[in-house]
């Protein structure tokens, strides 16, 4: 067989099997649109913060302004927003019961990321309301804000806090300063001098503590401080001892008042930081109820759903044909089995819907008669194309057969419901139609249906004049038995050489079929019906299901033709039937491929059924 596939063959494929595929796809559809219609509905409230500390804001002593970097500052935001801390308290702020369930729901109600490149943070609150949503994330905004406001202001209250006890510190001090430097004068009244070198020491060591915070110890000018404290130091030495004592006091009183000067100048820089102090939050864009749900997004669904239908049919009908072991073309029989394709029988459909179905896709074995009669071939529907291919089926068969004498033939079947009734009985026809004189012989004896489709008796027949209890003459049956019978009349007045159809049925149901086959006088027979027919069809049983159809071929038939149809069973099937009507002895002749539809047969095949229409209608 050719192992490459063409496009064609991929879409012979598909169509094949077009009603798998489609039930495939509508299924997805329909789930997809009742999984859709059972999911809540979801409306969104967005709103847009921005992280940024104000301009006035980055000389505030306790600030960390100065080392905001927006870039870290905003990954780190993401997490403070999405905390239990914030759920609580936008929890709080819609009234909801304290506790980490009103928290939970609050959190996954909603999230946030940042906007690329930026410090914009996207926050996003989703219910059932739309009124809610909006809710939800105003109440996220105002906890966050109020949060990052506490935190940020923690830092300058401590500072604050430090100031004011290191004043108190400084304040208490000068005020024993003063009272032991006025202690100290009253019992001293003649001293002063000392004082004023004291002072004058006081501020010479002010001015180099101020120096060496600029430069190094070795700047000239340093050490030029350092040189007049020394000289003051001397000068000191050099009084008596009260001044001594009186400057050291006027030293330290003139330090601590500089001192308390920079600390109460620190203490109300801070004050001012604390009042002053801001959230570096700010709501870019306010969050507005929407209207228009986000979920469940019916559009997406269904184009996700319909994407989803189609892969899965295509994957489904895929593996249905790598699963399946039957054969579809004609090559690929030939190649198999190593015998010719007789003829190829159109799919011919019944009137009867229900039967269609049943026969096609829920695999039921046999048509109804009423459903069986509408697809013979004495129907005017299907007499002007379907007629040609049983005519190129009888003309294939008398080529093989290379004979212009009478002929009998044993039409069978691998298995069940591969129409070989269907296809005996319009070959039948067909056969008659072209003038031959034609009997049709019902040799199924274990499930006879031929009289139940043309409504004729079904006793005597084949079994009986086996058995030697009838003459084939008596048994026969003509044209008027079928206007008789179940047929319509006007059918089958219209119908050309139908006069030429004689129909022997299967008689008796007999106790052992195997007996009568094998005991009966087939020669005298057979030379009795060719002397009287052109064609002699048997409508044998299955091969693999019984042994009547070689047993026949082998006493009675001038070749045997199987039917398949196509798709039906597996091909190991078709080659051991051939196998078995060949170790009987018998002539395998070919097989009728059955059932096949124009799309199946591949271009080569198919458009010839289409000319044909066409050219008919001319």
């Amino acid at each position: 067989m050719n192992a490459e596939l063409t496009l064609y063959d991929y879409w012979r494929i598909v169509n094949r099997r077009k009603w798998i595929a489609l039930m495939v796809f509508a299924v997805t559809i329909f789930s997809t649109l009742f999984y859709t219609r059972l999911q809540p509905t979801v409306y969104r409230s967005q709103a847009l913060v921005k992280i940024k500390p104000p301009a006035s804001y980055s000389r505030i002593p306790g600030s960390v302004a100065e080392d905001f970097d927006p870039w870290s500052a905003v990954a780190t935001e993401l997490k403070v927003i999405t905390s239990s801390e914030i759920s609580e308290r936008a929890a709080a702020k819609l009234g909801m019961p304290p506790g980490r369930k009103s928290a939970g729901e609050i959190a996954g109600s909603y999230r946030v990321e940042r906007l690329q490149d930026s410090n914009l943070i996207a926050l996003s609150a989703f219910s059932a309301d739309p009124a809610r949503a909006a809710d939800i994330a105003s109440a996220v905004i105002d906890a966050y804000r109020d949060f990052d406001l506490e935190q940020k202001s923690r830092q300058a209250r401590k500072t604050l806090e430090d100031i004011a006890a290191r004043k108190t510190e400084v304040e208490d001090s000068l005020r024993t300063l003063e009272r032991q430097k006025q202690n100290f004068i009253e019992r001293n009244p003649k001293t002063g001098l000392g004082s004023a070198l004291a002072n004058q020491l006081a501020d010479l060591e002010i001015k180099k503590r101020e120096l060496l915070e600029k430069y190094t110890p070795n700047h000239p000018e340093l050490l030029n401080v350092e040189q007049r404290i020394k000289v003051a130091e001397e000068k000191l030495e050099e009084i008596p001892a009260q001044e001594v004592a009186l400057a050291r006091i006027s030293r330290e009183l003139r330090m601590q008042e500089e001192l308390y000067t920079t600390l109460n100048k620190q203490y109300e820089e801070a004050k001012l930081g604390v009042s002053s102090m801001v959230s570096f939050v700010s709501v870019v864009n306010r969050p507005m109820p929407e209207n228009s749900p986000i979920s469940p997004n019916r559009q997406l669904n269904l184009m996700v759903g319909a994407v989803l239908g189609l892969f899965l049919a295509v994957v489904i009908v895929f593996l249905l044909e790598n699963l399946d072991v039957s054969i579809s073309t004609i090559e690929d029989i030939e190649n198999f089995i190593k015998l010719p394709v007789l003829g190829i029988i159109p799919n011919i459909l019944s009137e009867k819907r229900l039967d269609n179905w049943l026969t096609n896709i829920f695999k039921k074995e046999r048509y109804t008669v009423d459903a069986f009669r509408s697809v013979l071939i004495v129907n005017r529907k299907y007499a002007s194309g379907v007629i040609e291919s049983y005519h190129t089926l009888r003309t294939n068969i008398m080529s093989h057969l290379n004979t212009k004498e009478s002929v009998s033939l044993v039409i069978s079947s691998a298995g069940a419901a591969e129409g070989k009734t269907l296809t005996a009985v319009n070959f039948a026809l067909a056969s008659a139609n072209s003038g031959l004189r034609t009997l049709l012989v019902d040799a199924d004896m274990r499930r006879p249906a031929i009289n139940e489709i043309f409504g004729t008796r079904k006793e005597p027949g084949l079994s009986d004049v086996l058995a030697g209890k009838a003459d084939w003459r008596e048994a026969a049956l003509e044209s008027a038995d079928f206007i008789m019978g179940g047929l319509d009349f006007d059918q089958l007045m219209r119908f050309p050489g139908i006069e030429n159809l004689k129909i022997l049925n299967s008689g008796t149901q007999p106790a052992n079929v195997i007996d009568i086959l094998d005991s009966a006088n087939w020669r005298d027979l057979m030379e009795d019906l060719k002397s009287e027919f052109d064609m002699i069809i048997f409508d044998a049983p299955p091969v693999l299901l019984f042994v009547d159809a070689t047993m026949i071929a082998k006493h009675a038939s001038d070749g045997v033709v199987l039917v398949y149809k196509a798709g039906k069973i597996a091909r190991g099937a078709l080659k051991r039937a051939k196998e078995q009507v060949g170790g009987s002895n018998a002539r395998m002749l070919g097989v009728v491929l059955n059932g096949v539809r124009a799309s199946e047969m591949g271009p080569q095949y198919g458009y010839y059924y289409y000319d044909y229409k066409n050219y008919a209608r001319r």
